[in-house]
């Protein structure tokens, strides 16, 4: 069945104001096929993960436009199923009954993947549907000027190598992370969120840190970047323009494979902490911190998010 224009409406928290009538409705296809219901009783342990397919494409600008207030072109949905952009997407197979299957007969399911199993007149279908997308790219015309407030040096001097190759993108930038409305607070983006940087940092040792920006009032998202050890290191103003409105933004980064903050955002660091510390204990945490120059036990990802 089609959603109905008086279906319920989005509840994500990227959303400047719930109560505005610009908050869209929830017309993504898993939210036809699983209700709130069928939700709940699904583990995270039950889900898979895999890279989105072409197949996806409809039910990721679909979820997309029920998750974020702003418009992504079609150049992003396009080079996210063709895997020109990293992504991972999380998906729970369910069984349709006979009658339920040949309602549907010529719909491939939420994403384009359906399997028919049994015999004669009660053969069944399994279908699979999107409840979390995250996307990442690590292109050097993506991080911008972030590079500089996230690593303290420009691209040119970080990414191009002298040997005449293209350039190494040294930022994995985090572009979107969402999670259907009747799967949220489970744990799923924070599952997403691991998996992705855990492949960073197995896959990807030239990037020093994964980073991204996070409008102010979405207080979910910073609790969870902070939780997964994410460091704020800038603040933008009227950053995002969102249904009329100028919002900022925080900018946020993990740092990996050696990658620190620059320096000044180090030491003005510092110096909050040391309104809290003994003059000893802040001696010793600024010398560490802003002069050691000895090589760092690289500790895999994997044992620092558990």
């Amino acid at each position: 069945a089609e959603p109905s224009e008086g279906g319920p409406r989005s509840t994500s928290s990227a959303m400047p104001d719930l109560n505005s009538p610009n908050v869209p409705r929830l017309k993504a296809r898993v939210h036809q096929r699983l209700t709130e219901a069928e939700c709940n009783m699904i583990p995270l342990s039950a889900l898979q993960f895999r890279p989105l397919e072409a197949a996806d494409y409809e039910e990721m600008v679909a979820l997309h436009t029920e998750w974020f207030p702003v418009a992504y072109d079609e150049a992003f949905y396009t080079k996210s199923v063709q895997g020109e952009i990293f992504t991972l997407a999380a998906t729970y197979m369910v069984e349709v009954p006979p009658e339920r299957s040949s309602a549907s007969t010529g719909s491939a399911g939420a994403t384009g993947g359906s399997v028919t199993s049994g015999g004669g007149g009660g053969s069944s279908t399994r279908e699979e549907h999107l409840l979390g997308i995250i996307t990442m790219s690590t292109t050097c015309d993506l991080h911008g000027d972030d590079i500089v407030h996230v690593l303290g040096s420009d691209c040119e001097t970080l990414c191009h190598r002298e040997d005449g190759l293209p350039p190494v993108g040294c930022l994995a930038y985090i572009l979107t992370l969402g999670v259907a409305d009747s799967f949220r607070r489970r744990g799923l983006a924070r599952e997403l969120l691991k998996r992705s940087i855990i492949h960073v940092d197995r896959h990807m040792p030239h990037v020093q840190a994964v980073h991204l920006h996070v409008v102010t009032y979405n207080h979910a998202a910073i609790r969870l970047y902070e939780a997964m050890k994410f460091l704020q290191v800038g603040n933008f103003v009227s950053f995002y323009h969102l249904h009329g409105k100028p919002y900022d933004s925080f900018l946020y980064a993990l740092y990996l494979h050696g990658g620190r903050p620059p320096w000044k955002w180090r030491l003005k660091n510092l110096l909050s902490i040391g309104l809290a510390s003994t003059w000893k204990d802040w001696v010793l945490s600024a010398w560490c911190s802003l002069w050691r120059n000895e090589p760092q036990v690289h500790k895999p990802m994997a044992e620092e998010l558990a």
